[in-house]
């Protein structure tokens, strides 16, 4: 085929032996649909791979622990408090001194209220009955004589921990 007669053919609307085989270069819908369940299959897998490979987290049912983190003894001044979440139970975790710690029941017992830590008078108090506590959970004034229930507390790489009732 010379050039001119290939001019002529494609002035005229034949098709050259060279252009039959081939389709138009358009995508269509099944296509598309194709590529897109096939990239969320991969997706999927990379997913579930990644999921496999990395650690997960550790199942931890608070009864059975031996004990639970309340924070750092640096990031725990002298006579601060901190209320900590054991499974069920509130606990009040209190630094009346540089190496004394005492942990308390977190609630009263007649009404359930959550108590609060006085450090002028080093006593924990129920804001809802007005019934106070030592660091002993034993009742100072007020109308009751249910004493709090008191927990271990012990330190660990300088981490303070509270273990199970004393």
């Amino acid at each position: 085929m010379d050039l001119r007669h290939v001019c002529r053919s494609l002035e005229e609307g034949e098709v050259t032996t060279s252009d039959q085989g081939r389709k138009p270069s358009r995508l269509g819908f099944n296509d598309i649909l194709l590529g897109a369940v096939t990239l969320l299959l991969m997706t999927g897998m990379l997913m579930v791979l990644a999921f496999y490979v990395l650690p997960g987290e550790h199942l931890e049912i608070p009864e059975i622990q031996p004990g639970v983190r309340v924070t750092g003894a640096a990031d725990f001044p002298v006579g601060a408090s901190r209320l900590v979440s054991w499974g069920e139970r509130t606990i009040l975790v209190v630094r009346s001194g540089e190496q004394t710690y005492a942990a308390l029941q977190g609630t009263a017992p007649r009404d359930g209220c959550i108590l609060q830590w006085d450090a002028e008078s080093m006593r924990v108090v129920s804001p809802c009955s007005y019934v106070v506590f030592d660091l002993q959970g034993n009742v100072v004034t007020g109308l009751s004589t249910t004493p709090l229930q008191r927990y271990s507390v012990f330190i660990r790489g300088g981490v303070v921990y509270v273990g199970r009732t004393s």
